[in-house]
């Protein structure tokens, strides 16, 4: 069965508006971040657009615009430091852009943070933590604060950035636990939030291999890996899971229908959804509900499309954000991933 789009749904966005991020403190209320691309070919690769805010307090089927970070938005696709939005509740917000803005009033006014190139940033259990490049930009630099002010302080768990050209980190936080996998091609390591401090941890991927993170619960936690993409082993895309935190994993379905995934969400301890190129090397979304023993695509895109932001709020509600043909779709699941459809942002 089909589930209708959200009230006001449509298959694109009017405007031109390009969205980049998603965040959702609750069924009913969340933000998307985004801009207006430009729609000239010979745009320079730099060219910076007004960054726009909107804010849905019924499910997404309305959406209204709200007061941004006073900085432009990047049009230019891929690169190092993300761009996105994070709230922890409705008065708590961030943006990187890549330089981090900080609001504690719900958006109406917003602070420039005292760092930038952002590579993950998270909100949970009453902090925030952020992943910024470190001094010379050859470290991965992990930074926390409580959410309710600016009081940003260094965890410790600083990581090499390798020599590969384009650093990535994947930030999951659940309550009071979290995980980061720091990627730059030739090196892979992480780090394990415990006792309100990041310490080293070894995940399940191997040395080079770029992967993703999701966590269920706080004890339940799904890792993708792709072998053979940046090391020498054979290709394939293999999915690990844990109950203990990430203290131990098994290995749960090998090889995987797909070419190098990126986003991966868990609803439940058995139920995740993964964003990947399918054989067709399209972009798909592939849903399990039996923990990996089989797979199934549950959302086909097309063009040079990536698919990030991929989370659920509840093991029902989830949202993803479709970059197809370099216009930032938002879509929405109401059924715990089997179907998702798009919603139209003004």
């Amino acid at each position: 069965m089909t589930t209708a789009p959200p009230a006001g749904g449509a298959t694109t966005q009017p405007g031109g508006f390009k969205a980049v991020s998603v965040s959702f403190v609750s069924t009913r209320t969340g933000w998307v971040l985004g801009g207006n691309p430009c729609a000239d070919p010979l745009c320079p690769p730099t060219y910076r657009t007004a960054t726009r805010l909107y804010r849905t307090d019924d499910g997404g089927r309305t959406w209204q615009a709200v007061n941004a970070p006073p900085a432009p938005l990047s049009t230019q696709e891929g690169g190092e430091a993300v761009e996105q939005v994070r709230f922890a509740n409705l008065s708590d917000g961030w943006v990187a852009l890549p330089e981090v803005w900080a609001t504690h009033d719900g958006g109406a006014h917003w602070t420039r943070q005292p760092f930038q190139n952002v590579y993950a940033l998270e909100a949970a259990g009453g902090v925030v933590h952020v992943v910024a490049s470190g001094p010379g930009g050859f470290k991965f630099r992990v930074l926390s604060s409580p959410v309710h002010s600016d009081a940003w302080h260094p965890s410790g768990a600083d990581a090499e950035s390798g020599a590969g050209p384009v650093p990535r980190a994947h930030l999951v936080l659940h309550g009071n636990r979290g995980w980061i996998l720091f990627i730059n091609r030739g090196t892979l390591s992480g780090a394990r939030l415990q006792g309100g401090r990041w310490v080293p941890w070894k995940t399940p991927c191997t040395d080079g291999a770029p992967g993703g993170l999701a966590a269920s619960t706080d004890r339940n936690l799904v890792a993708h890996c792709a072998e053979g993409v940046w090391n020498d082993r054979p290709q394939q895309d293999l999915v690990f899971a844990s109950s203990d935190g990430g203290a131990t994993f098994h290995q749960v379905s090998t090889p995987l229908p797909v070419h190098f995934g990126g986003d991966l969400g868990a609803a439940t301890p058995t139920s995740w959804v993964l964003g990947a190129y399918g054989n067709d090397n399209q972009p798909q979304l592939f849903r399990t509900v039996d923990a990996g023993r089989t797979w199934k695509a549950v959302y086909h895109g097309d063009g040079q499309a990536t698919l990030t932001d991929l989370g659920f709020t509840t093991p029902s509600q989830g949202v993803v954000i479709n970059s197809s043909d370099g216009a930032g779709r938002l879509l929405m699941t109401v059924d715990g991933g089997d179907t998702w459809n798009p919603v139209a942002i003004p």
